[in-house]
């Protein structure tokens, strides 16, 4: 009973980055280790080799967009729909995109996945992917309804992000990354928001160090 309460998830409690200087301080503690954080997650996008239209949610800098447009080039023809909660992430990463000479091949909106009208206007998307942005989601349930119906005929839901591990609850620190960690779901917890959108095909994996995971669903 004891680690089961122990063990229950912690809702996260930060808000969207706004603000230059919060946004500047978000990128320089980020872009730095852009490769090592999202090495599996690129690699796996890149293994599938799907052409077409890309949607990234929770985009931030716009640095694991501009990644992967460069990344997939030699072996997908893509186009990346980048979208963020906050005005002032987005207009950085806009500037980021623009710097990188991929604006072209990478456009930034103001979006809150979990209204539906925003997103059916984006259109459809052959993959729909999403890093570290799962365990912030406050209406989680809402946001994969929304994600899943804005996939095409065939396409892939991609989501990497931290796993809640029953023994990180042991150590006497709070703050930053575990309560992050403390706020993520269990491979089963996904499978339920998965399932009451029809989605009866995923694969769940946990990566190391053994609290990330990635979730790839096909319609």
């Amino acid at each position: 009973m004891f680690k089961r309460v122990m063990f229950k998830r912690i809702e996260h409690t930060e808000e969207a980055i706004s603000g230059a200087e919060n946004v500047a301080e978000y990128g320089e503690r980020h872009k730095r280790d852009t490769d090592q954080k999202y090495r599996p997650l690129i690699k796996t996008i890149k293994a599938q080799s799907i052409s077409g239209r890309y949607l990234e949610v929770g985009a931030g800098l716009g640095t694991l967009a501009v990644t992967i447009s460069k990344e997939i080039d030699d072996v997908a023809d893509v186009e990346i729909t980048a979208i963020d909660l906050s005005p002032d992430m987005a207009k950085a990463g806009r500037e980021y995109i623009k710097e990188s000479g991929l604006k072209e091949k990478v456009r930034y909106f103001v979006c809150d996945a979990s209204d539906e009208s925003e997103i059916d206007k984006l259109g459809k998307f052959d993959l729909v992917y999403s890093a570290f942005s799962l365990h912030h989601w406050r209406d989680p349930e809402r946001i994969f309804k929304n994600l899943v119906n804005c996939i095409d005929e065939n396409g892939i839901l991609y989501l990497y992000d931290l796993k809640r591990v029953w023994w990180l609850y042991l150590l006497p620190i709070n703050g930053g990354y575990i309560n992050s960690i403390r706020a993520a779901y269990l491979p089963s917890e996904v499978g339920a928001f998965l399932k009451k959108c029809g989605i009866t095909k995923y694969e769940t994996r946990t990566h190391f160090p053994y609290f990330m995971q990635s979730i790839i669903a096909k319609k």
